[in-house]
């Protein structure tokens, strides 16, 4: 009898974590889809922030910090401190804070889900389904803004940086088993980084891709790597025949292999004098508070971590960094489990190298990434006879 009374508590309380994971996807997926709603669309980010501090606080009381998790804990709190005492001097956005609790905390949301049975591969599966269905009217809307600005004459980069969701779903795609579902989503992938001609993206989703194959092959046979020669050869075939069909692409192209970096360089000059020509040496400690580059160089530094040193100093660019290094060892840690190795490694360098030509912690699409690191630790928290992650 009691024995019964457990099992029946267990599924009522794995019951409601399910429901609170449909909540936390919708919320995510909302986003996507903000334009086709009468609210405006922080009113997703908002939902997703709160119920991510309700279940950082529950993590707190139930389970102990893992490294990854200390750091971006760490790096989160940082944030929280530098944008309220900055109003003394300076006025942060608000809007852009609140991208980075969104890109950041939907780790420990769905460590929680993720360490009490609520992920499953059927739910990851519906959800990376809608992700990229949805990604493609994100895309679609980004695009027709874009367009509208050439058009108008405002701006005459046709650049969408809203491919940066097709790039944030290629780790979802190691805890997916069915093999025709993984090239058909990996197909739209690639078309739509490359049709958005944001050159980053598509050298950050080159890695990656290597370590999907990798974990879905037995590399260690002669064959194995002759077919993954093959592979890679298709879709360099593939990339090539999409880029030369589009001007705009072989332009950007041609300007990247001249050393144009779309003002980079300047911003980055910018950025470094700034750091190094500071009134007080404190400035290169601490920093000059959140969104220091706006009032002093007069745009994002483009670069986490030169946005980071001008705006959180030296304390806050080795907070970032101890959050790379334990997410490296961590899936090092973990390298015989083979989705929990590789998936990470896919977080890791997509983040990374989004960290060195764009902005990464300030991207709220970046909740995608903080929610896999959360499933993998909370599944790996989970005895092995229970874990959805294969090892």
């Amino acid at each position: 009898m009691q024995k019964s009374i457990s099992l029946s508590h267990k599924t009522r309380a794995t019951s409601e974590y399910a429901i609170i994971r449909n909540v936390a996807f919708i919320l995510m997926l909302g986003f996507l889809v903000y334009h086709l709603f009468p609210f405006p669309p922080f009113v997703w980010r908002l939902g997703l922030v709160l119920l991510s501090i309700v279940f950082l606080f529950k993590h707190l009381k139930s389970y102990k910090f893992v490294s990854v998790e200390k750091a971006i804990l760490c790096f989160v709190i940082v944030n929280i401190v530098y944008f309220f005492t900055s109003f003394i001097w300076q006025t942060p956005t608000s809007t852009n804070f609140g991208n980075v609790l969104c890109s950041t905390l939907p780790l420990f949301l769905f460590y929680i889900l993720s360490a009490n049975g609520a992920i499953t591969q059927h739910s990851l599966t519906v959800f990376l389904v809608f992700s990229t269905i949805l990604g493609y009217f994100y895309f679609i809307h980004a695009e027709a803004i874009v367009l509208g600005k050439v058009i108008s004459g405002e701006s005459g980069d046709v650049t969408v940086n809203a491919t940066t969701i097709f790039l944030v779903i290629i780790p979802l795609l190691f805890f997916i088993k069915n093999r025709w579902l993984t090239i058909g989503i990996l197909a739209v992938i690639v078309y739509f980084v490359i049709f958005g001609a944001k050159r980053g993206n598509i050298v950050s989703m080159i890695i990656p891709f290597y370590l999907l194959f990798r974990a879905n092959t037995n590399m260690k046979s002669f064959k194995s790597e002759v077919m993954a020669i093959l592979g890679f050869a298709a879709l360099a075939i593939f990339a090539y025949y999409v880029m030369t069909g589009s001007d705009y692409m072989m332009m950007r192209v041609e300007k990247t292999l001249e050393g144009n970096s779309s003002n980079r360089d300047i911003i980055y000059t910018a950025a470094f004098n700034t750091l190094l020509n500071g009134e007080h040496f404190y400035n290169l400690l601490l920093g000059a508070g959140t969104d220091a580059t706006i009032h002093l160089i007069g745009c994002r530094a483009h670069n986490d971590w030169l946005e980071i040193l001008v705006d959180f100093g030296l304390l806050g660019a080795f907070i970032y960094l101890t959050f790379f290094v334990s997410l490296v060892k961590t899936a090092w840690r973990n390298k015989k489990n083979q989705t929990a190795f590789y998936t990470l490694l896919a977080v890791f360098f997509i983040w990374f190298s989004k960290s060195l030509y764009s902005m990464g912690f300030t991207e709220n699409l970046f909740s995608y990434l903080s929610m896999t690191i959360g499933i993998v630790l909370g599944d790996l928290s989970r005895p092995k006879h229970q874990r959805i992650l294969s090892t």
